[in-house]
């Protein structure tokens, strides 16, 4: 039984949000959809490179749910707060758990640059969502 607890990855599912990426321009990206049937809970980890183009860069990582996984995305709000994590320098890691008991069956992650100034500003970023609270523990 102790075993079974030191293998923390048995109790977690790890989904890509949003693709490790240059980013530049203020377009949101969509992440894909995450079927999240059965986890009652995830963190929402982003993350972010060196900047390139001066001025002030940064990134809003937010979740959205949807009950069809296609269409009907909202933002996803706990307690009146959306669920988002903002990065607002160079080669930062920023976490946020979320309660996903009231969210729809999808949710997808959308990234949204936040430049100010600079000449074309670029900086890579990704964001991942890891899964948990599982009703049964996922497949190997």
């Amino acid at each position: 039984m102790i075993a079974q607890f030191q293998n923390i990855g048995a109790f977690l599912l790890a989904k890509l949000g949003i693709a490790p990426q240059q980013i530049s321009g203020s377009t949101p990206i969509n992440g894909g959809s995450i079927h999240r049937q059965g986890y009652q809970s995830c963190v929402l980890a982003a993350k972010s490179g060196v900047s390139t183009g001066g001025g002030t860069q940064g990134h809003v990582a937010k979740l959205q749910d949807s009950a069809d996984g296609s269409t009907g995305w909202a933002d996803l709000s706990v307690g009146g707060a959306v669920q988002s994590v903002t990065l607002d320098g160079d080669s930062e890691c920023k976490t946020l758990n979320v309660n996903l008991a009231g969210a729809k069956e999808y949710i997808r992650v959308v990234l949204t640059p936040t430049w100010t100034g600079g000449t074309a500003p670029t900086q890579q970023a990704d964001v991942t969502v890891v899964l948990g609270g599982a009703d049964t523990l996922p497949a190997a």
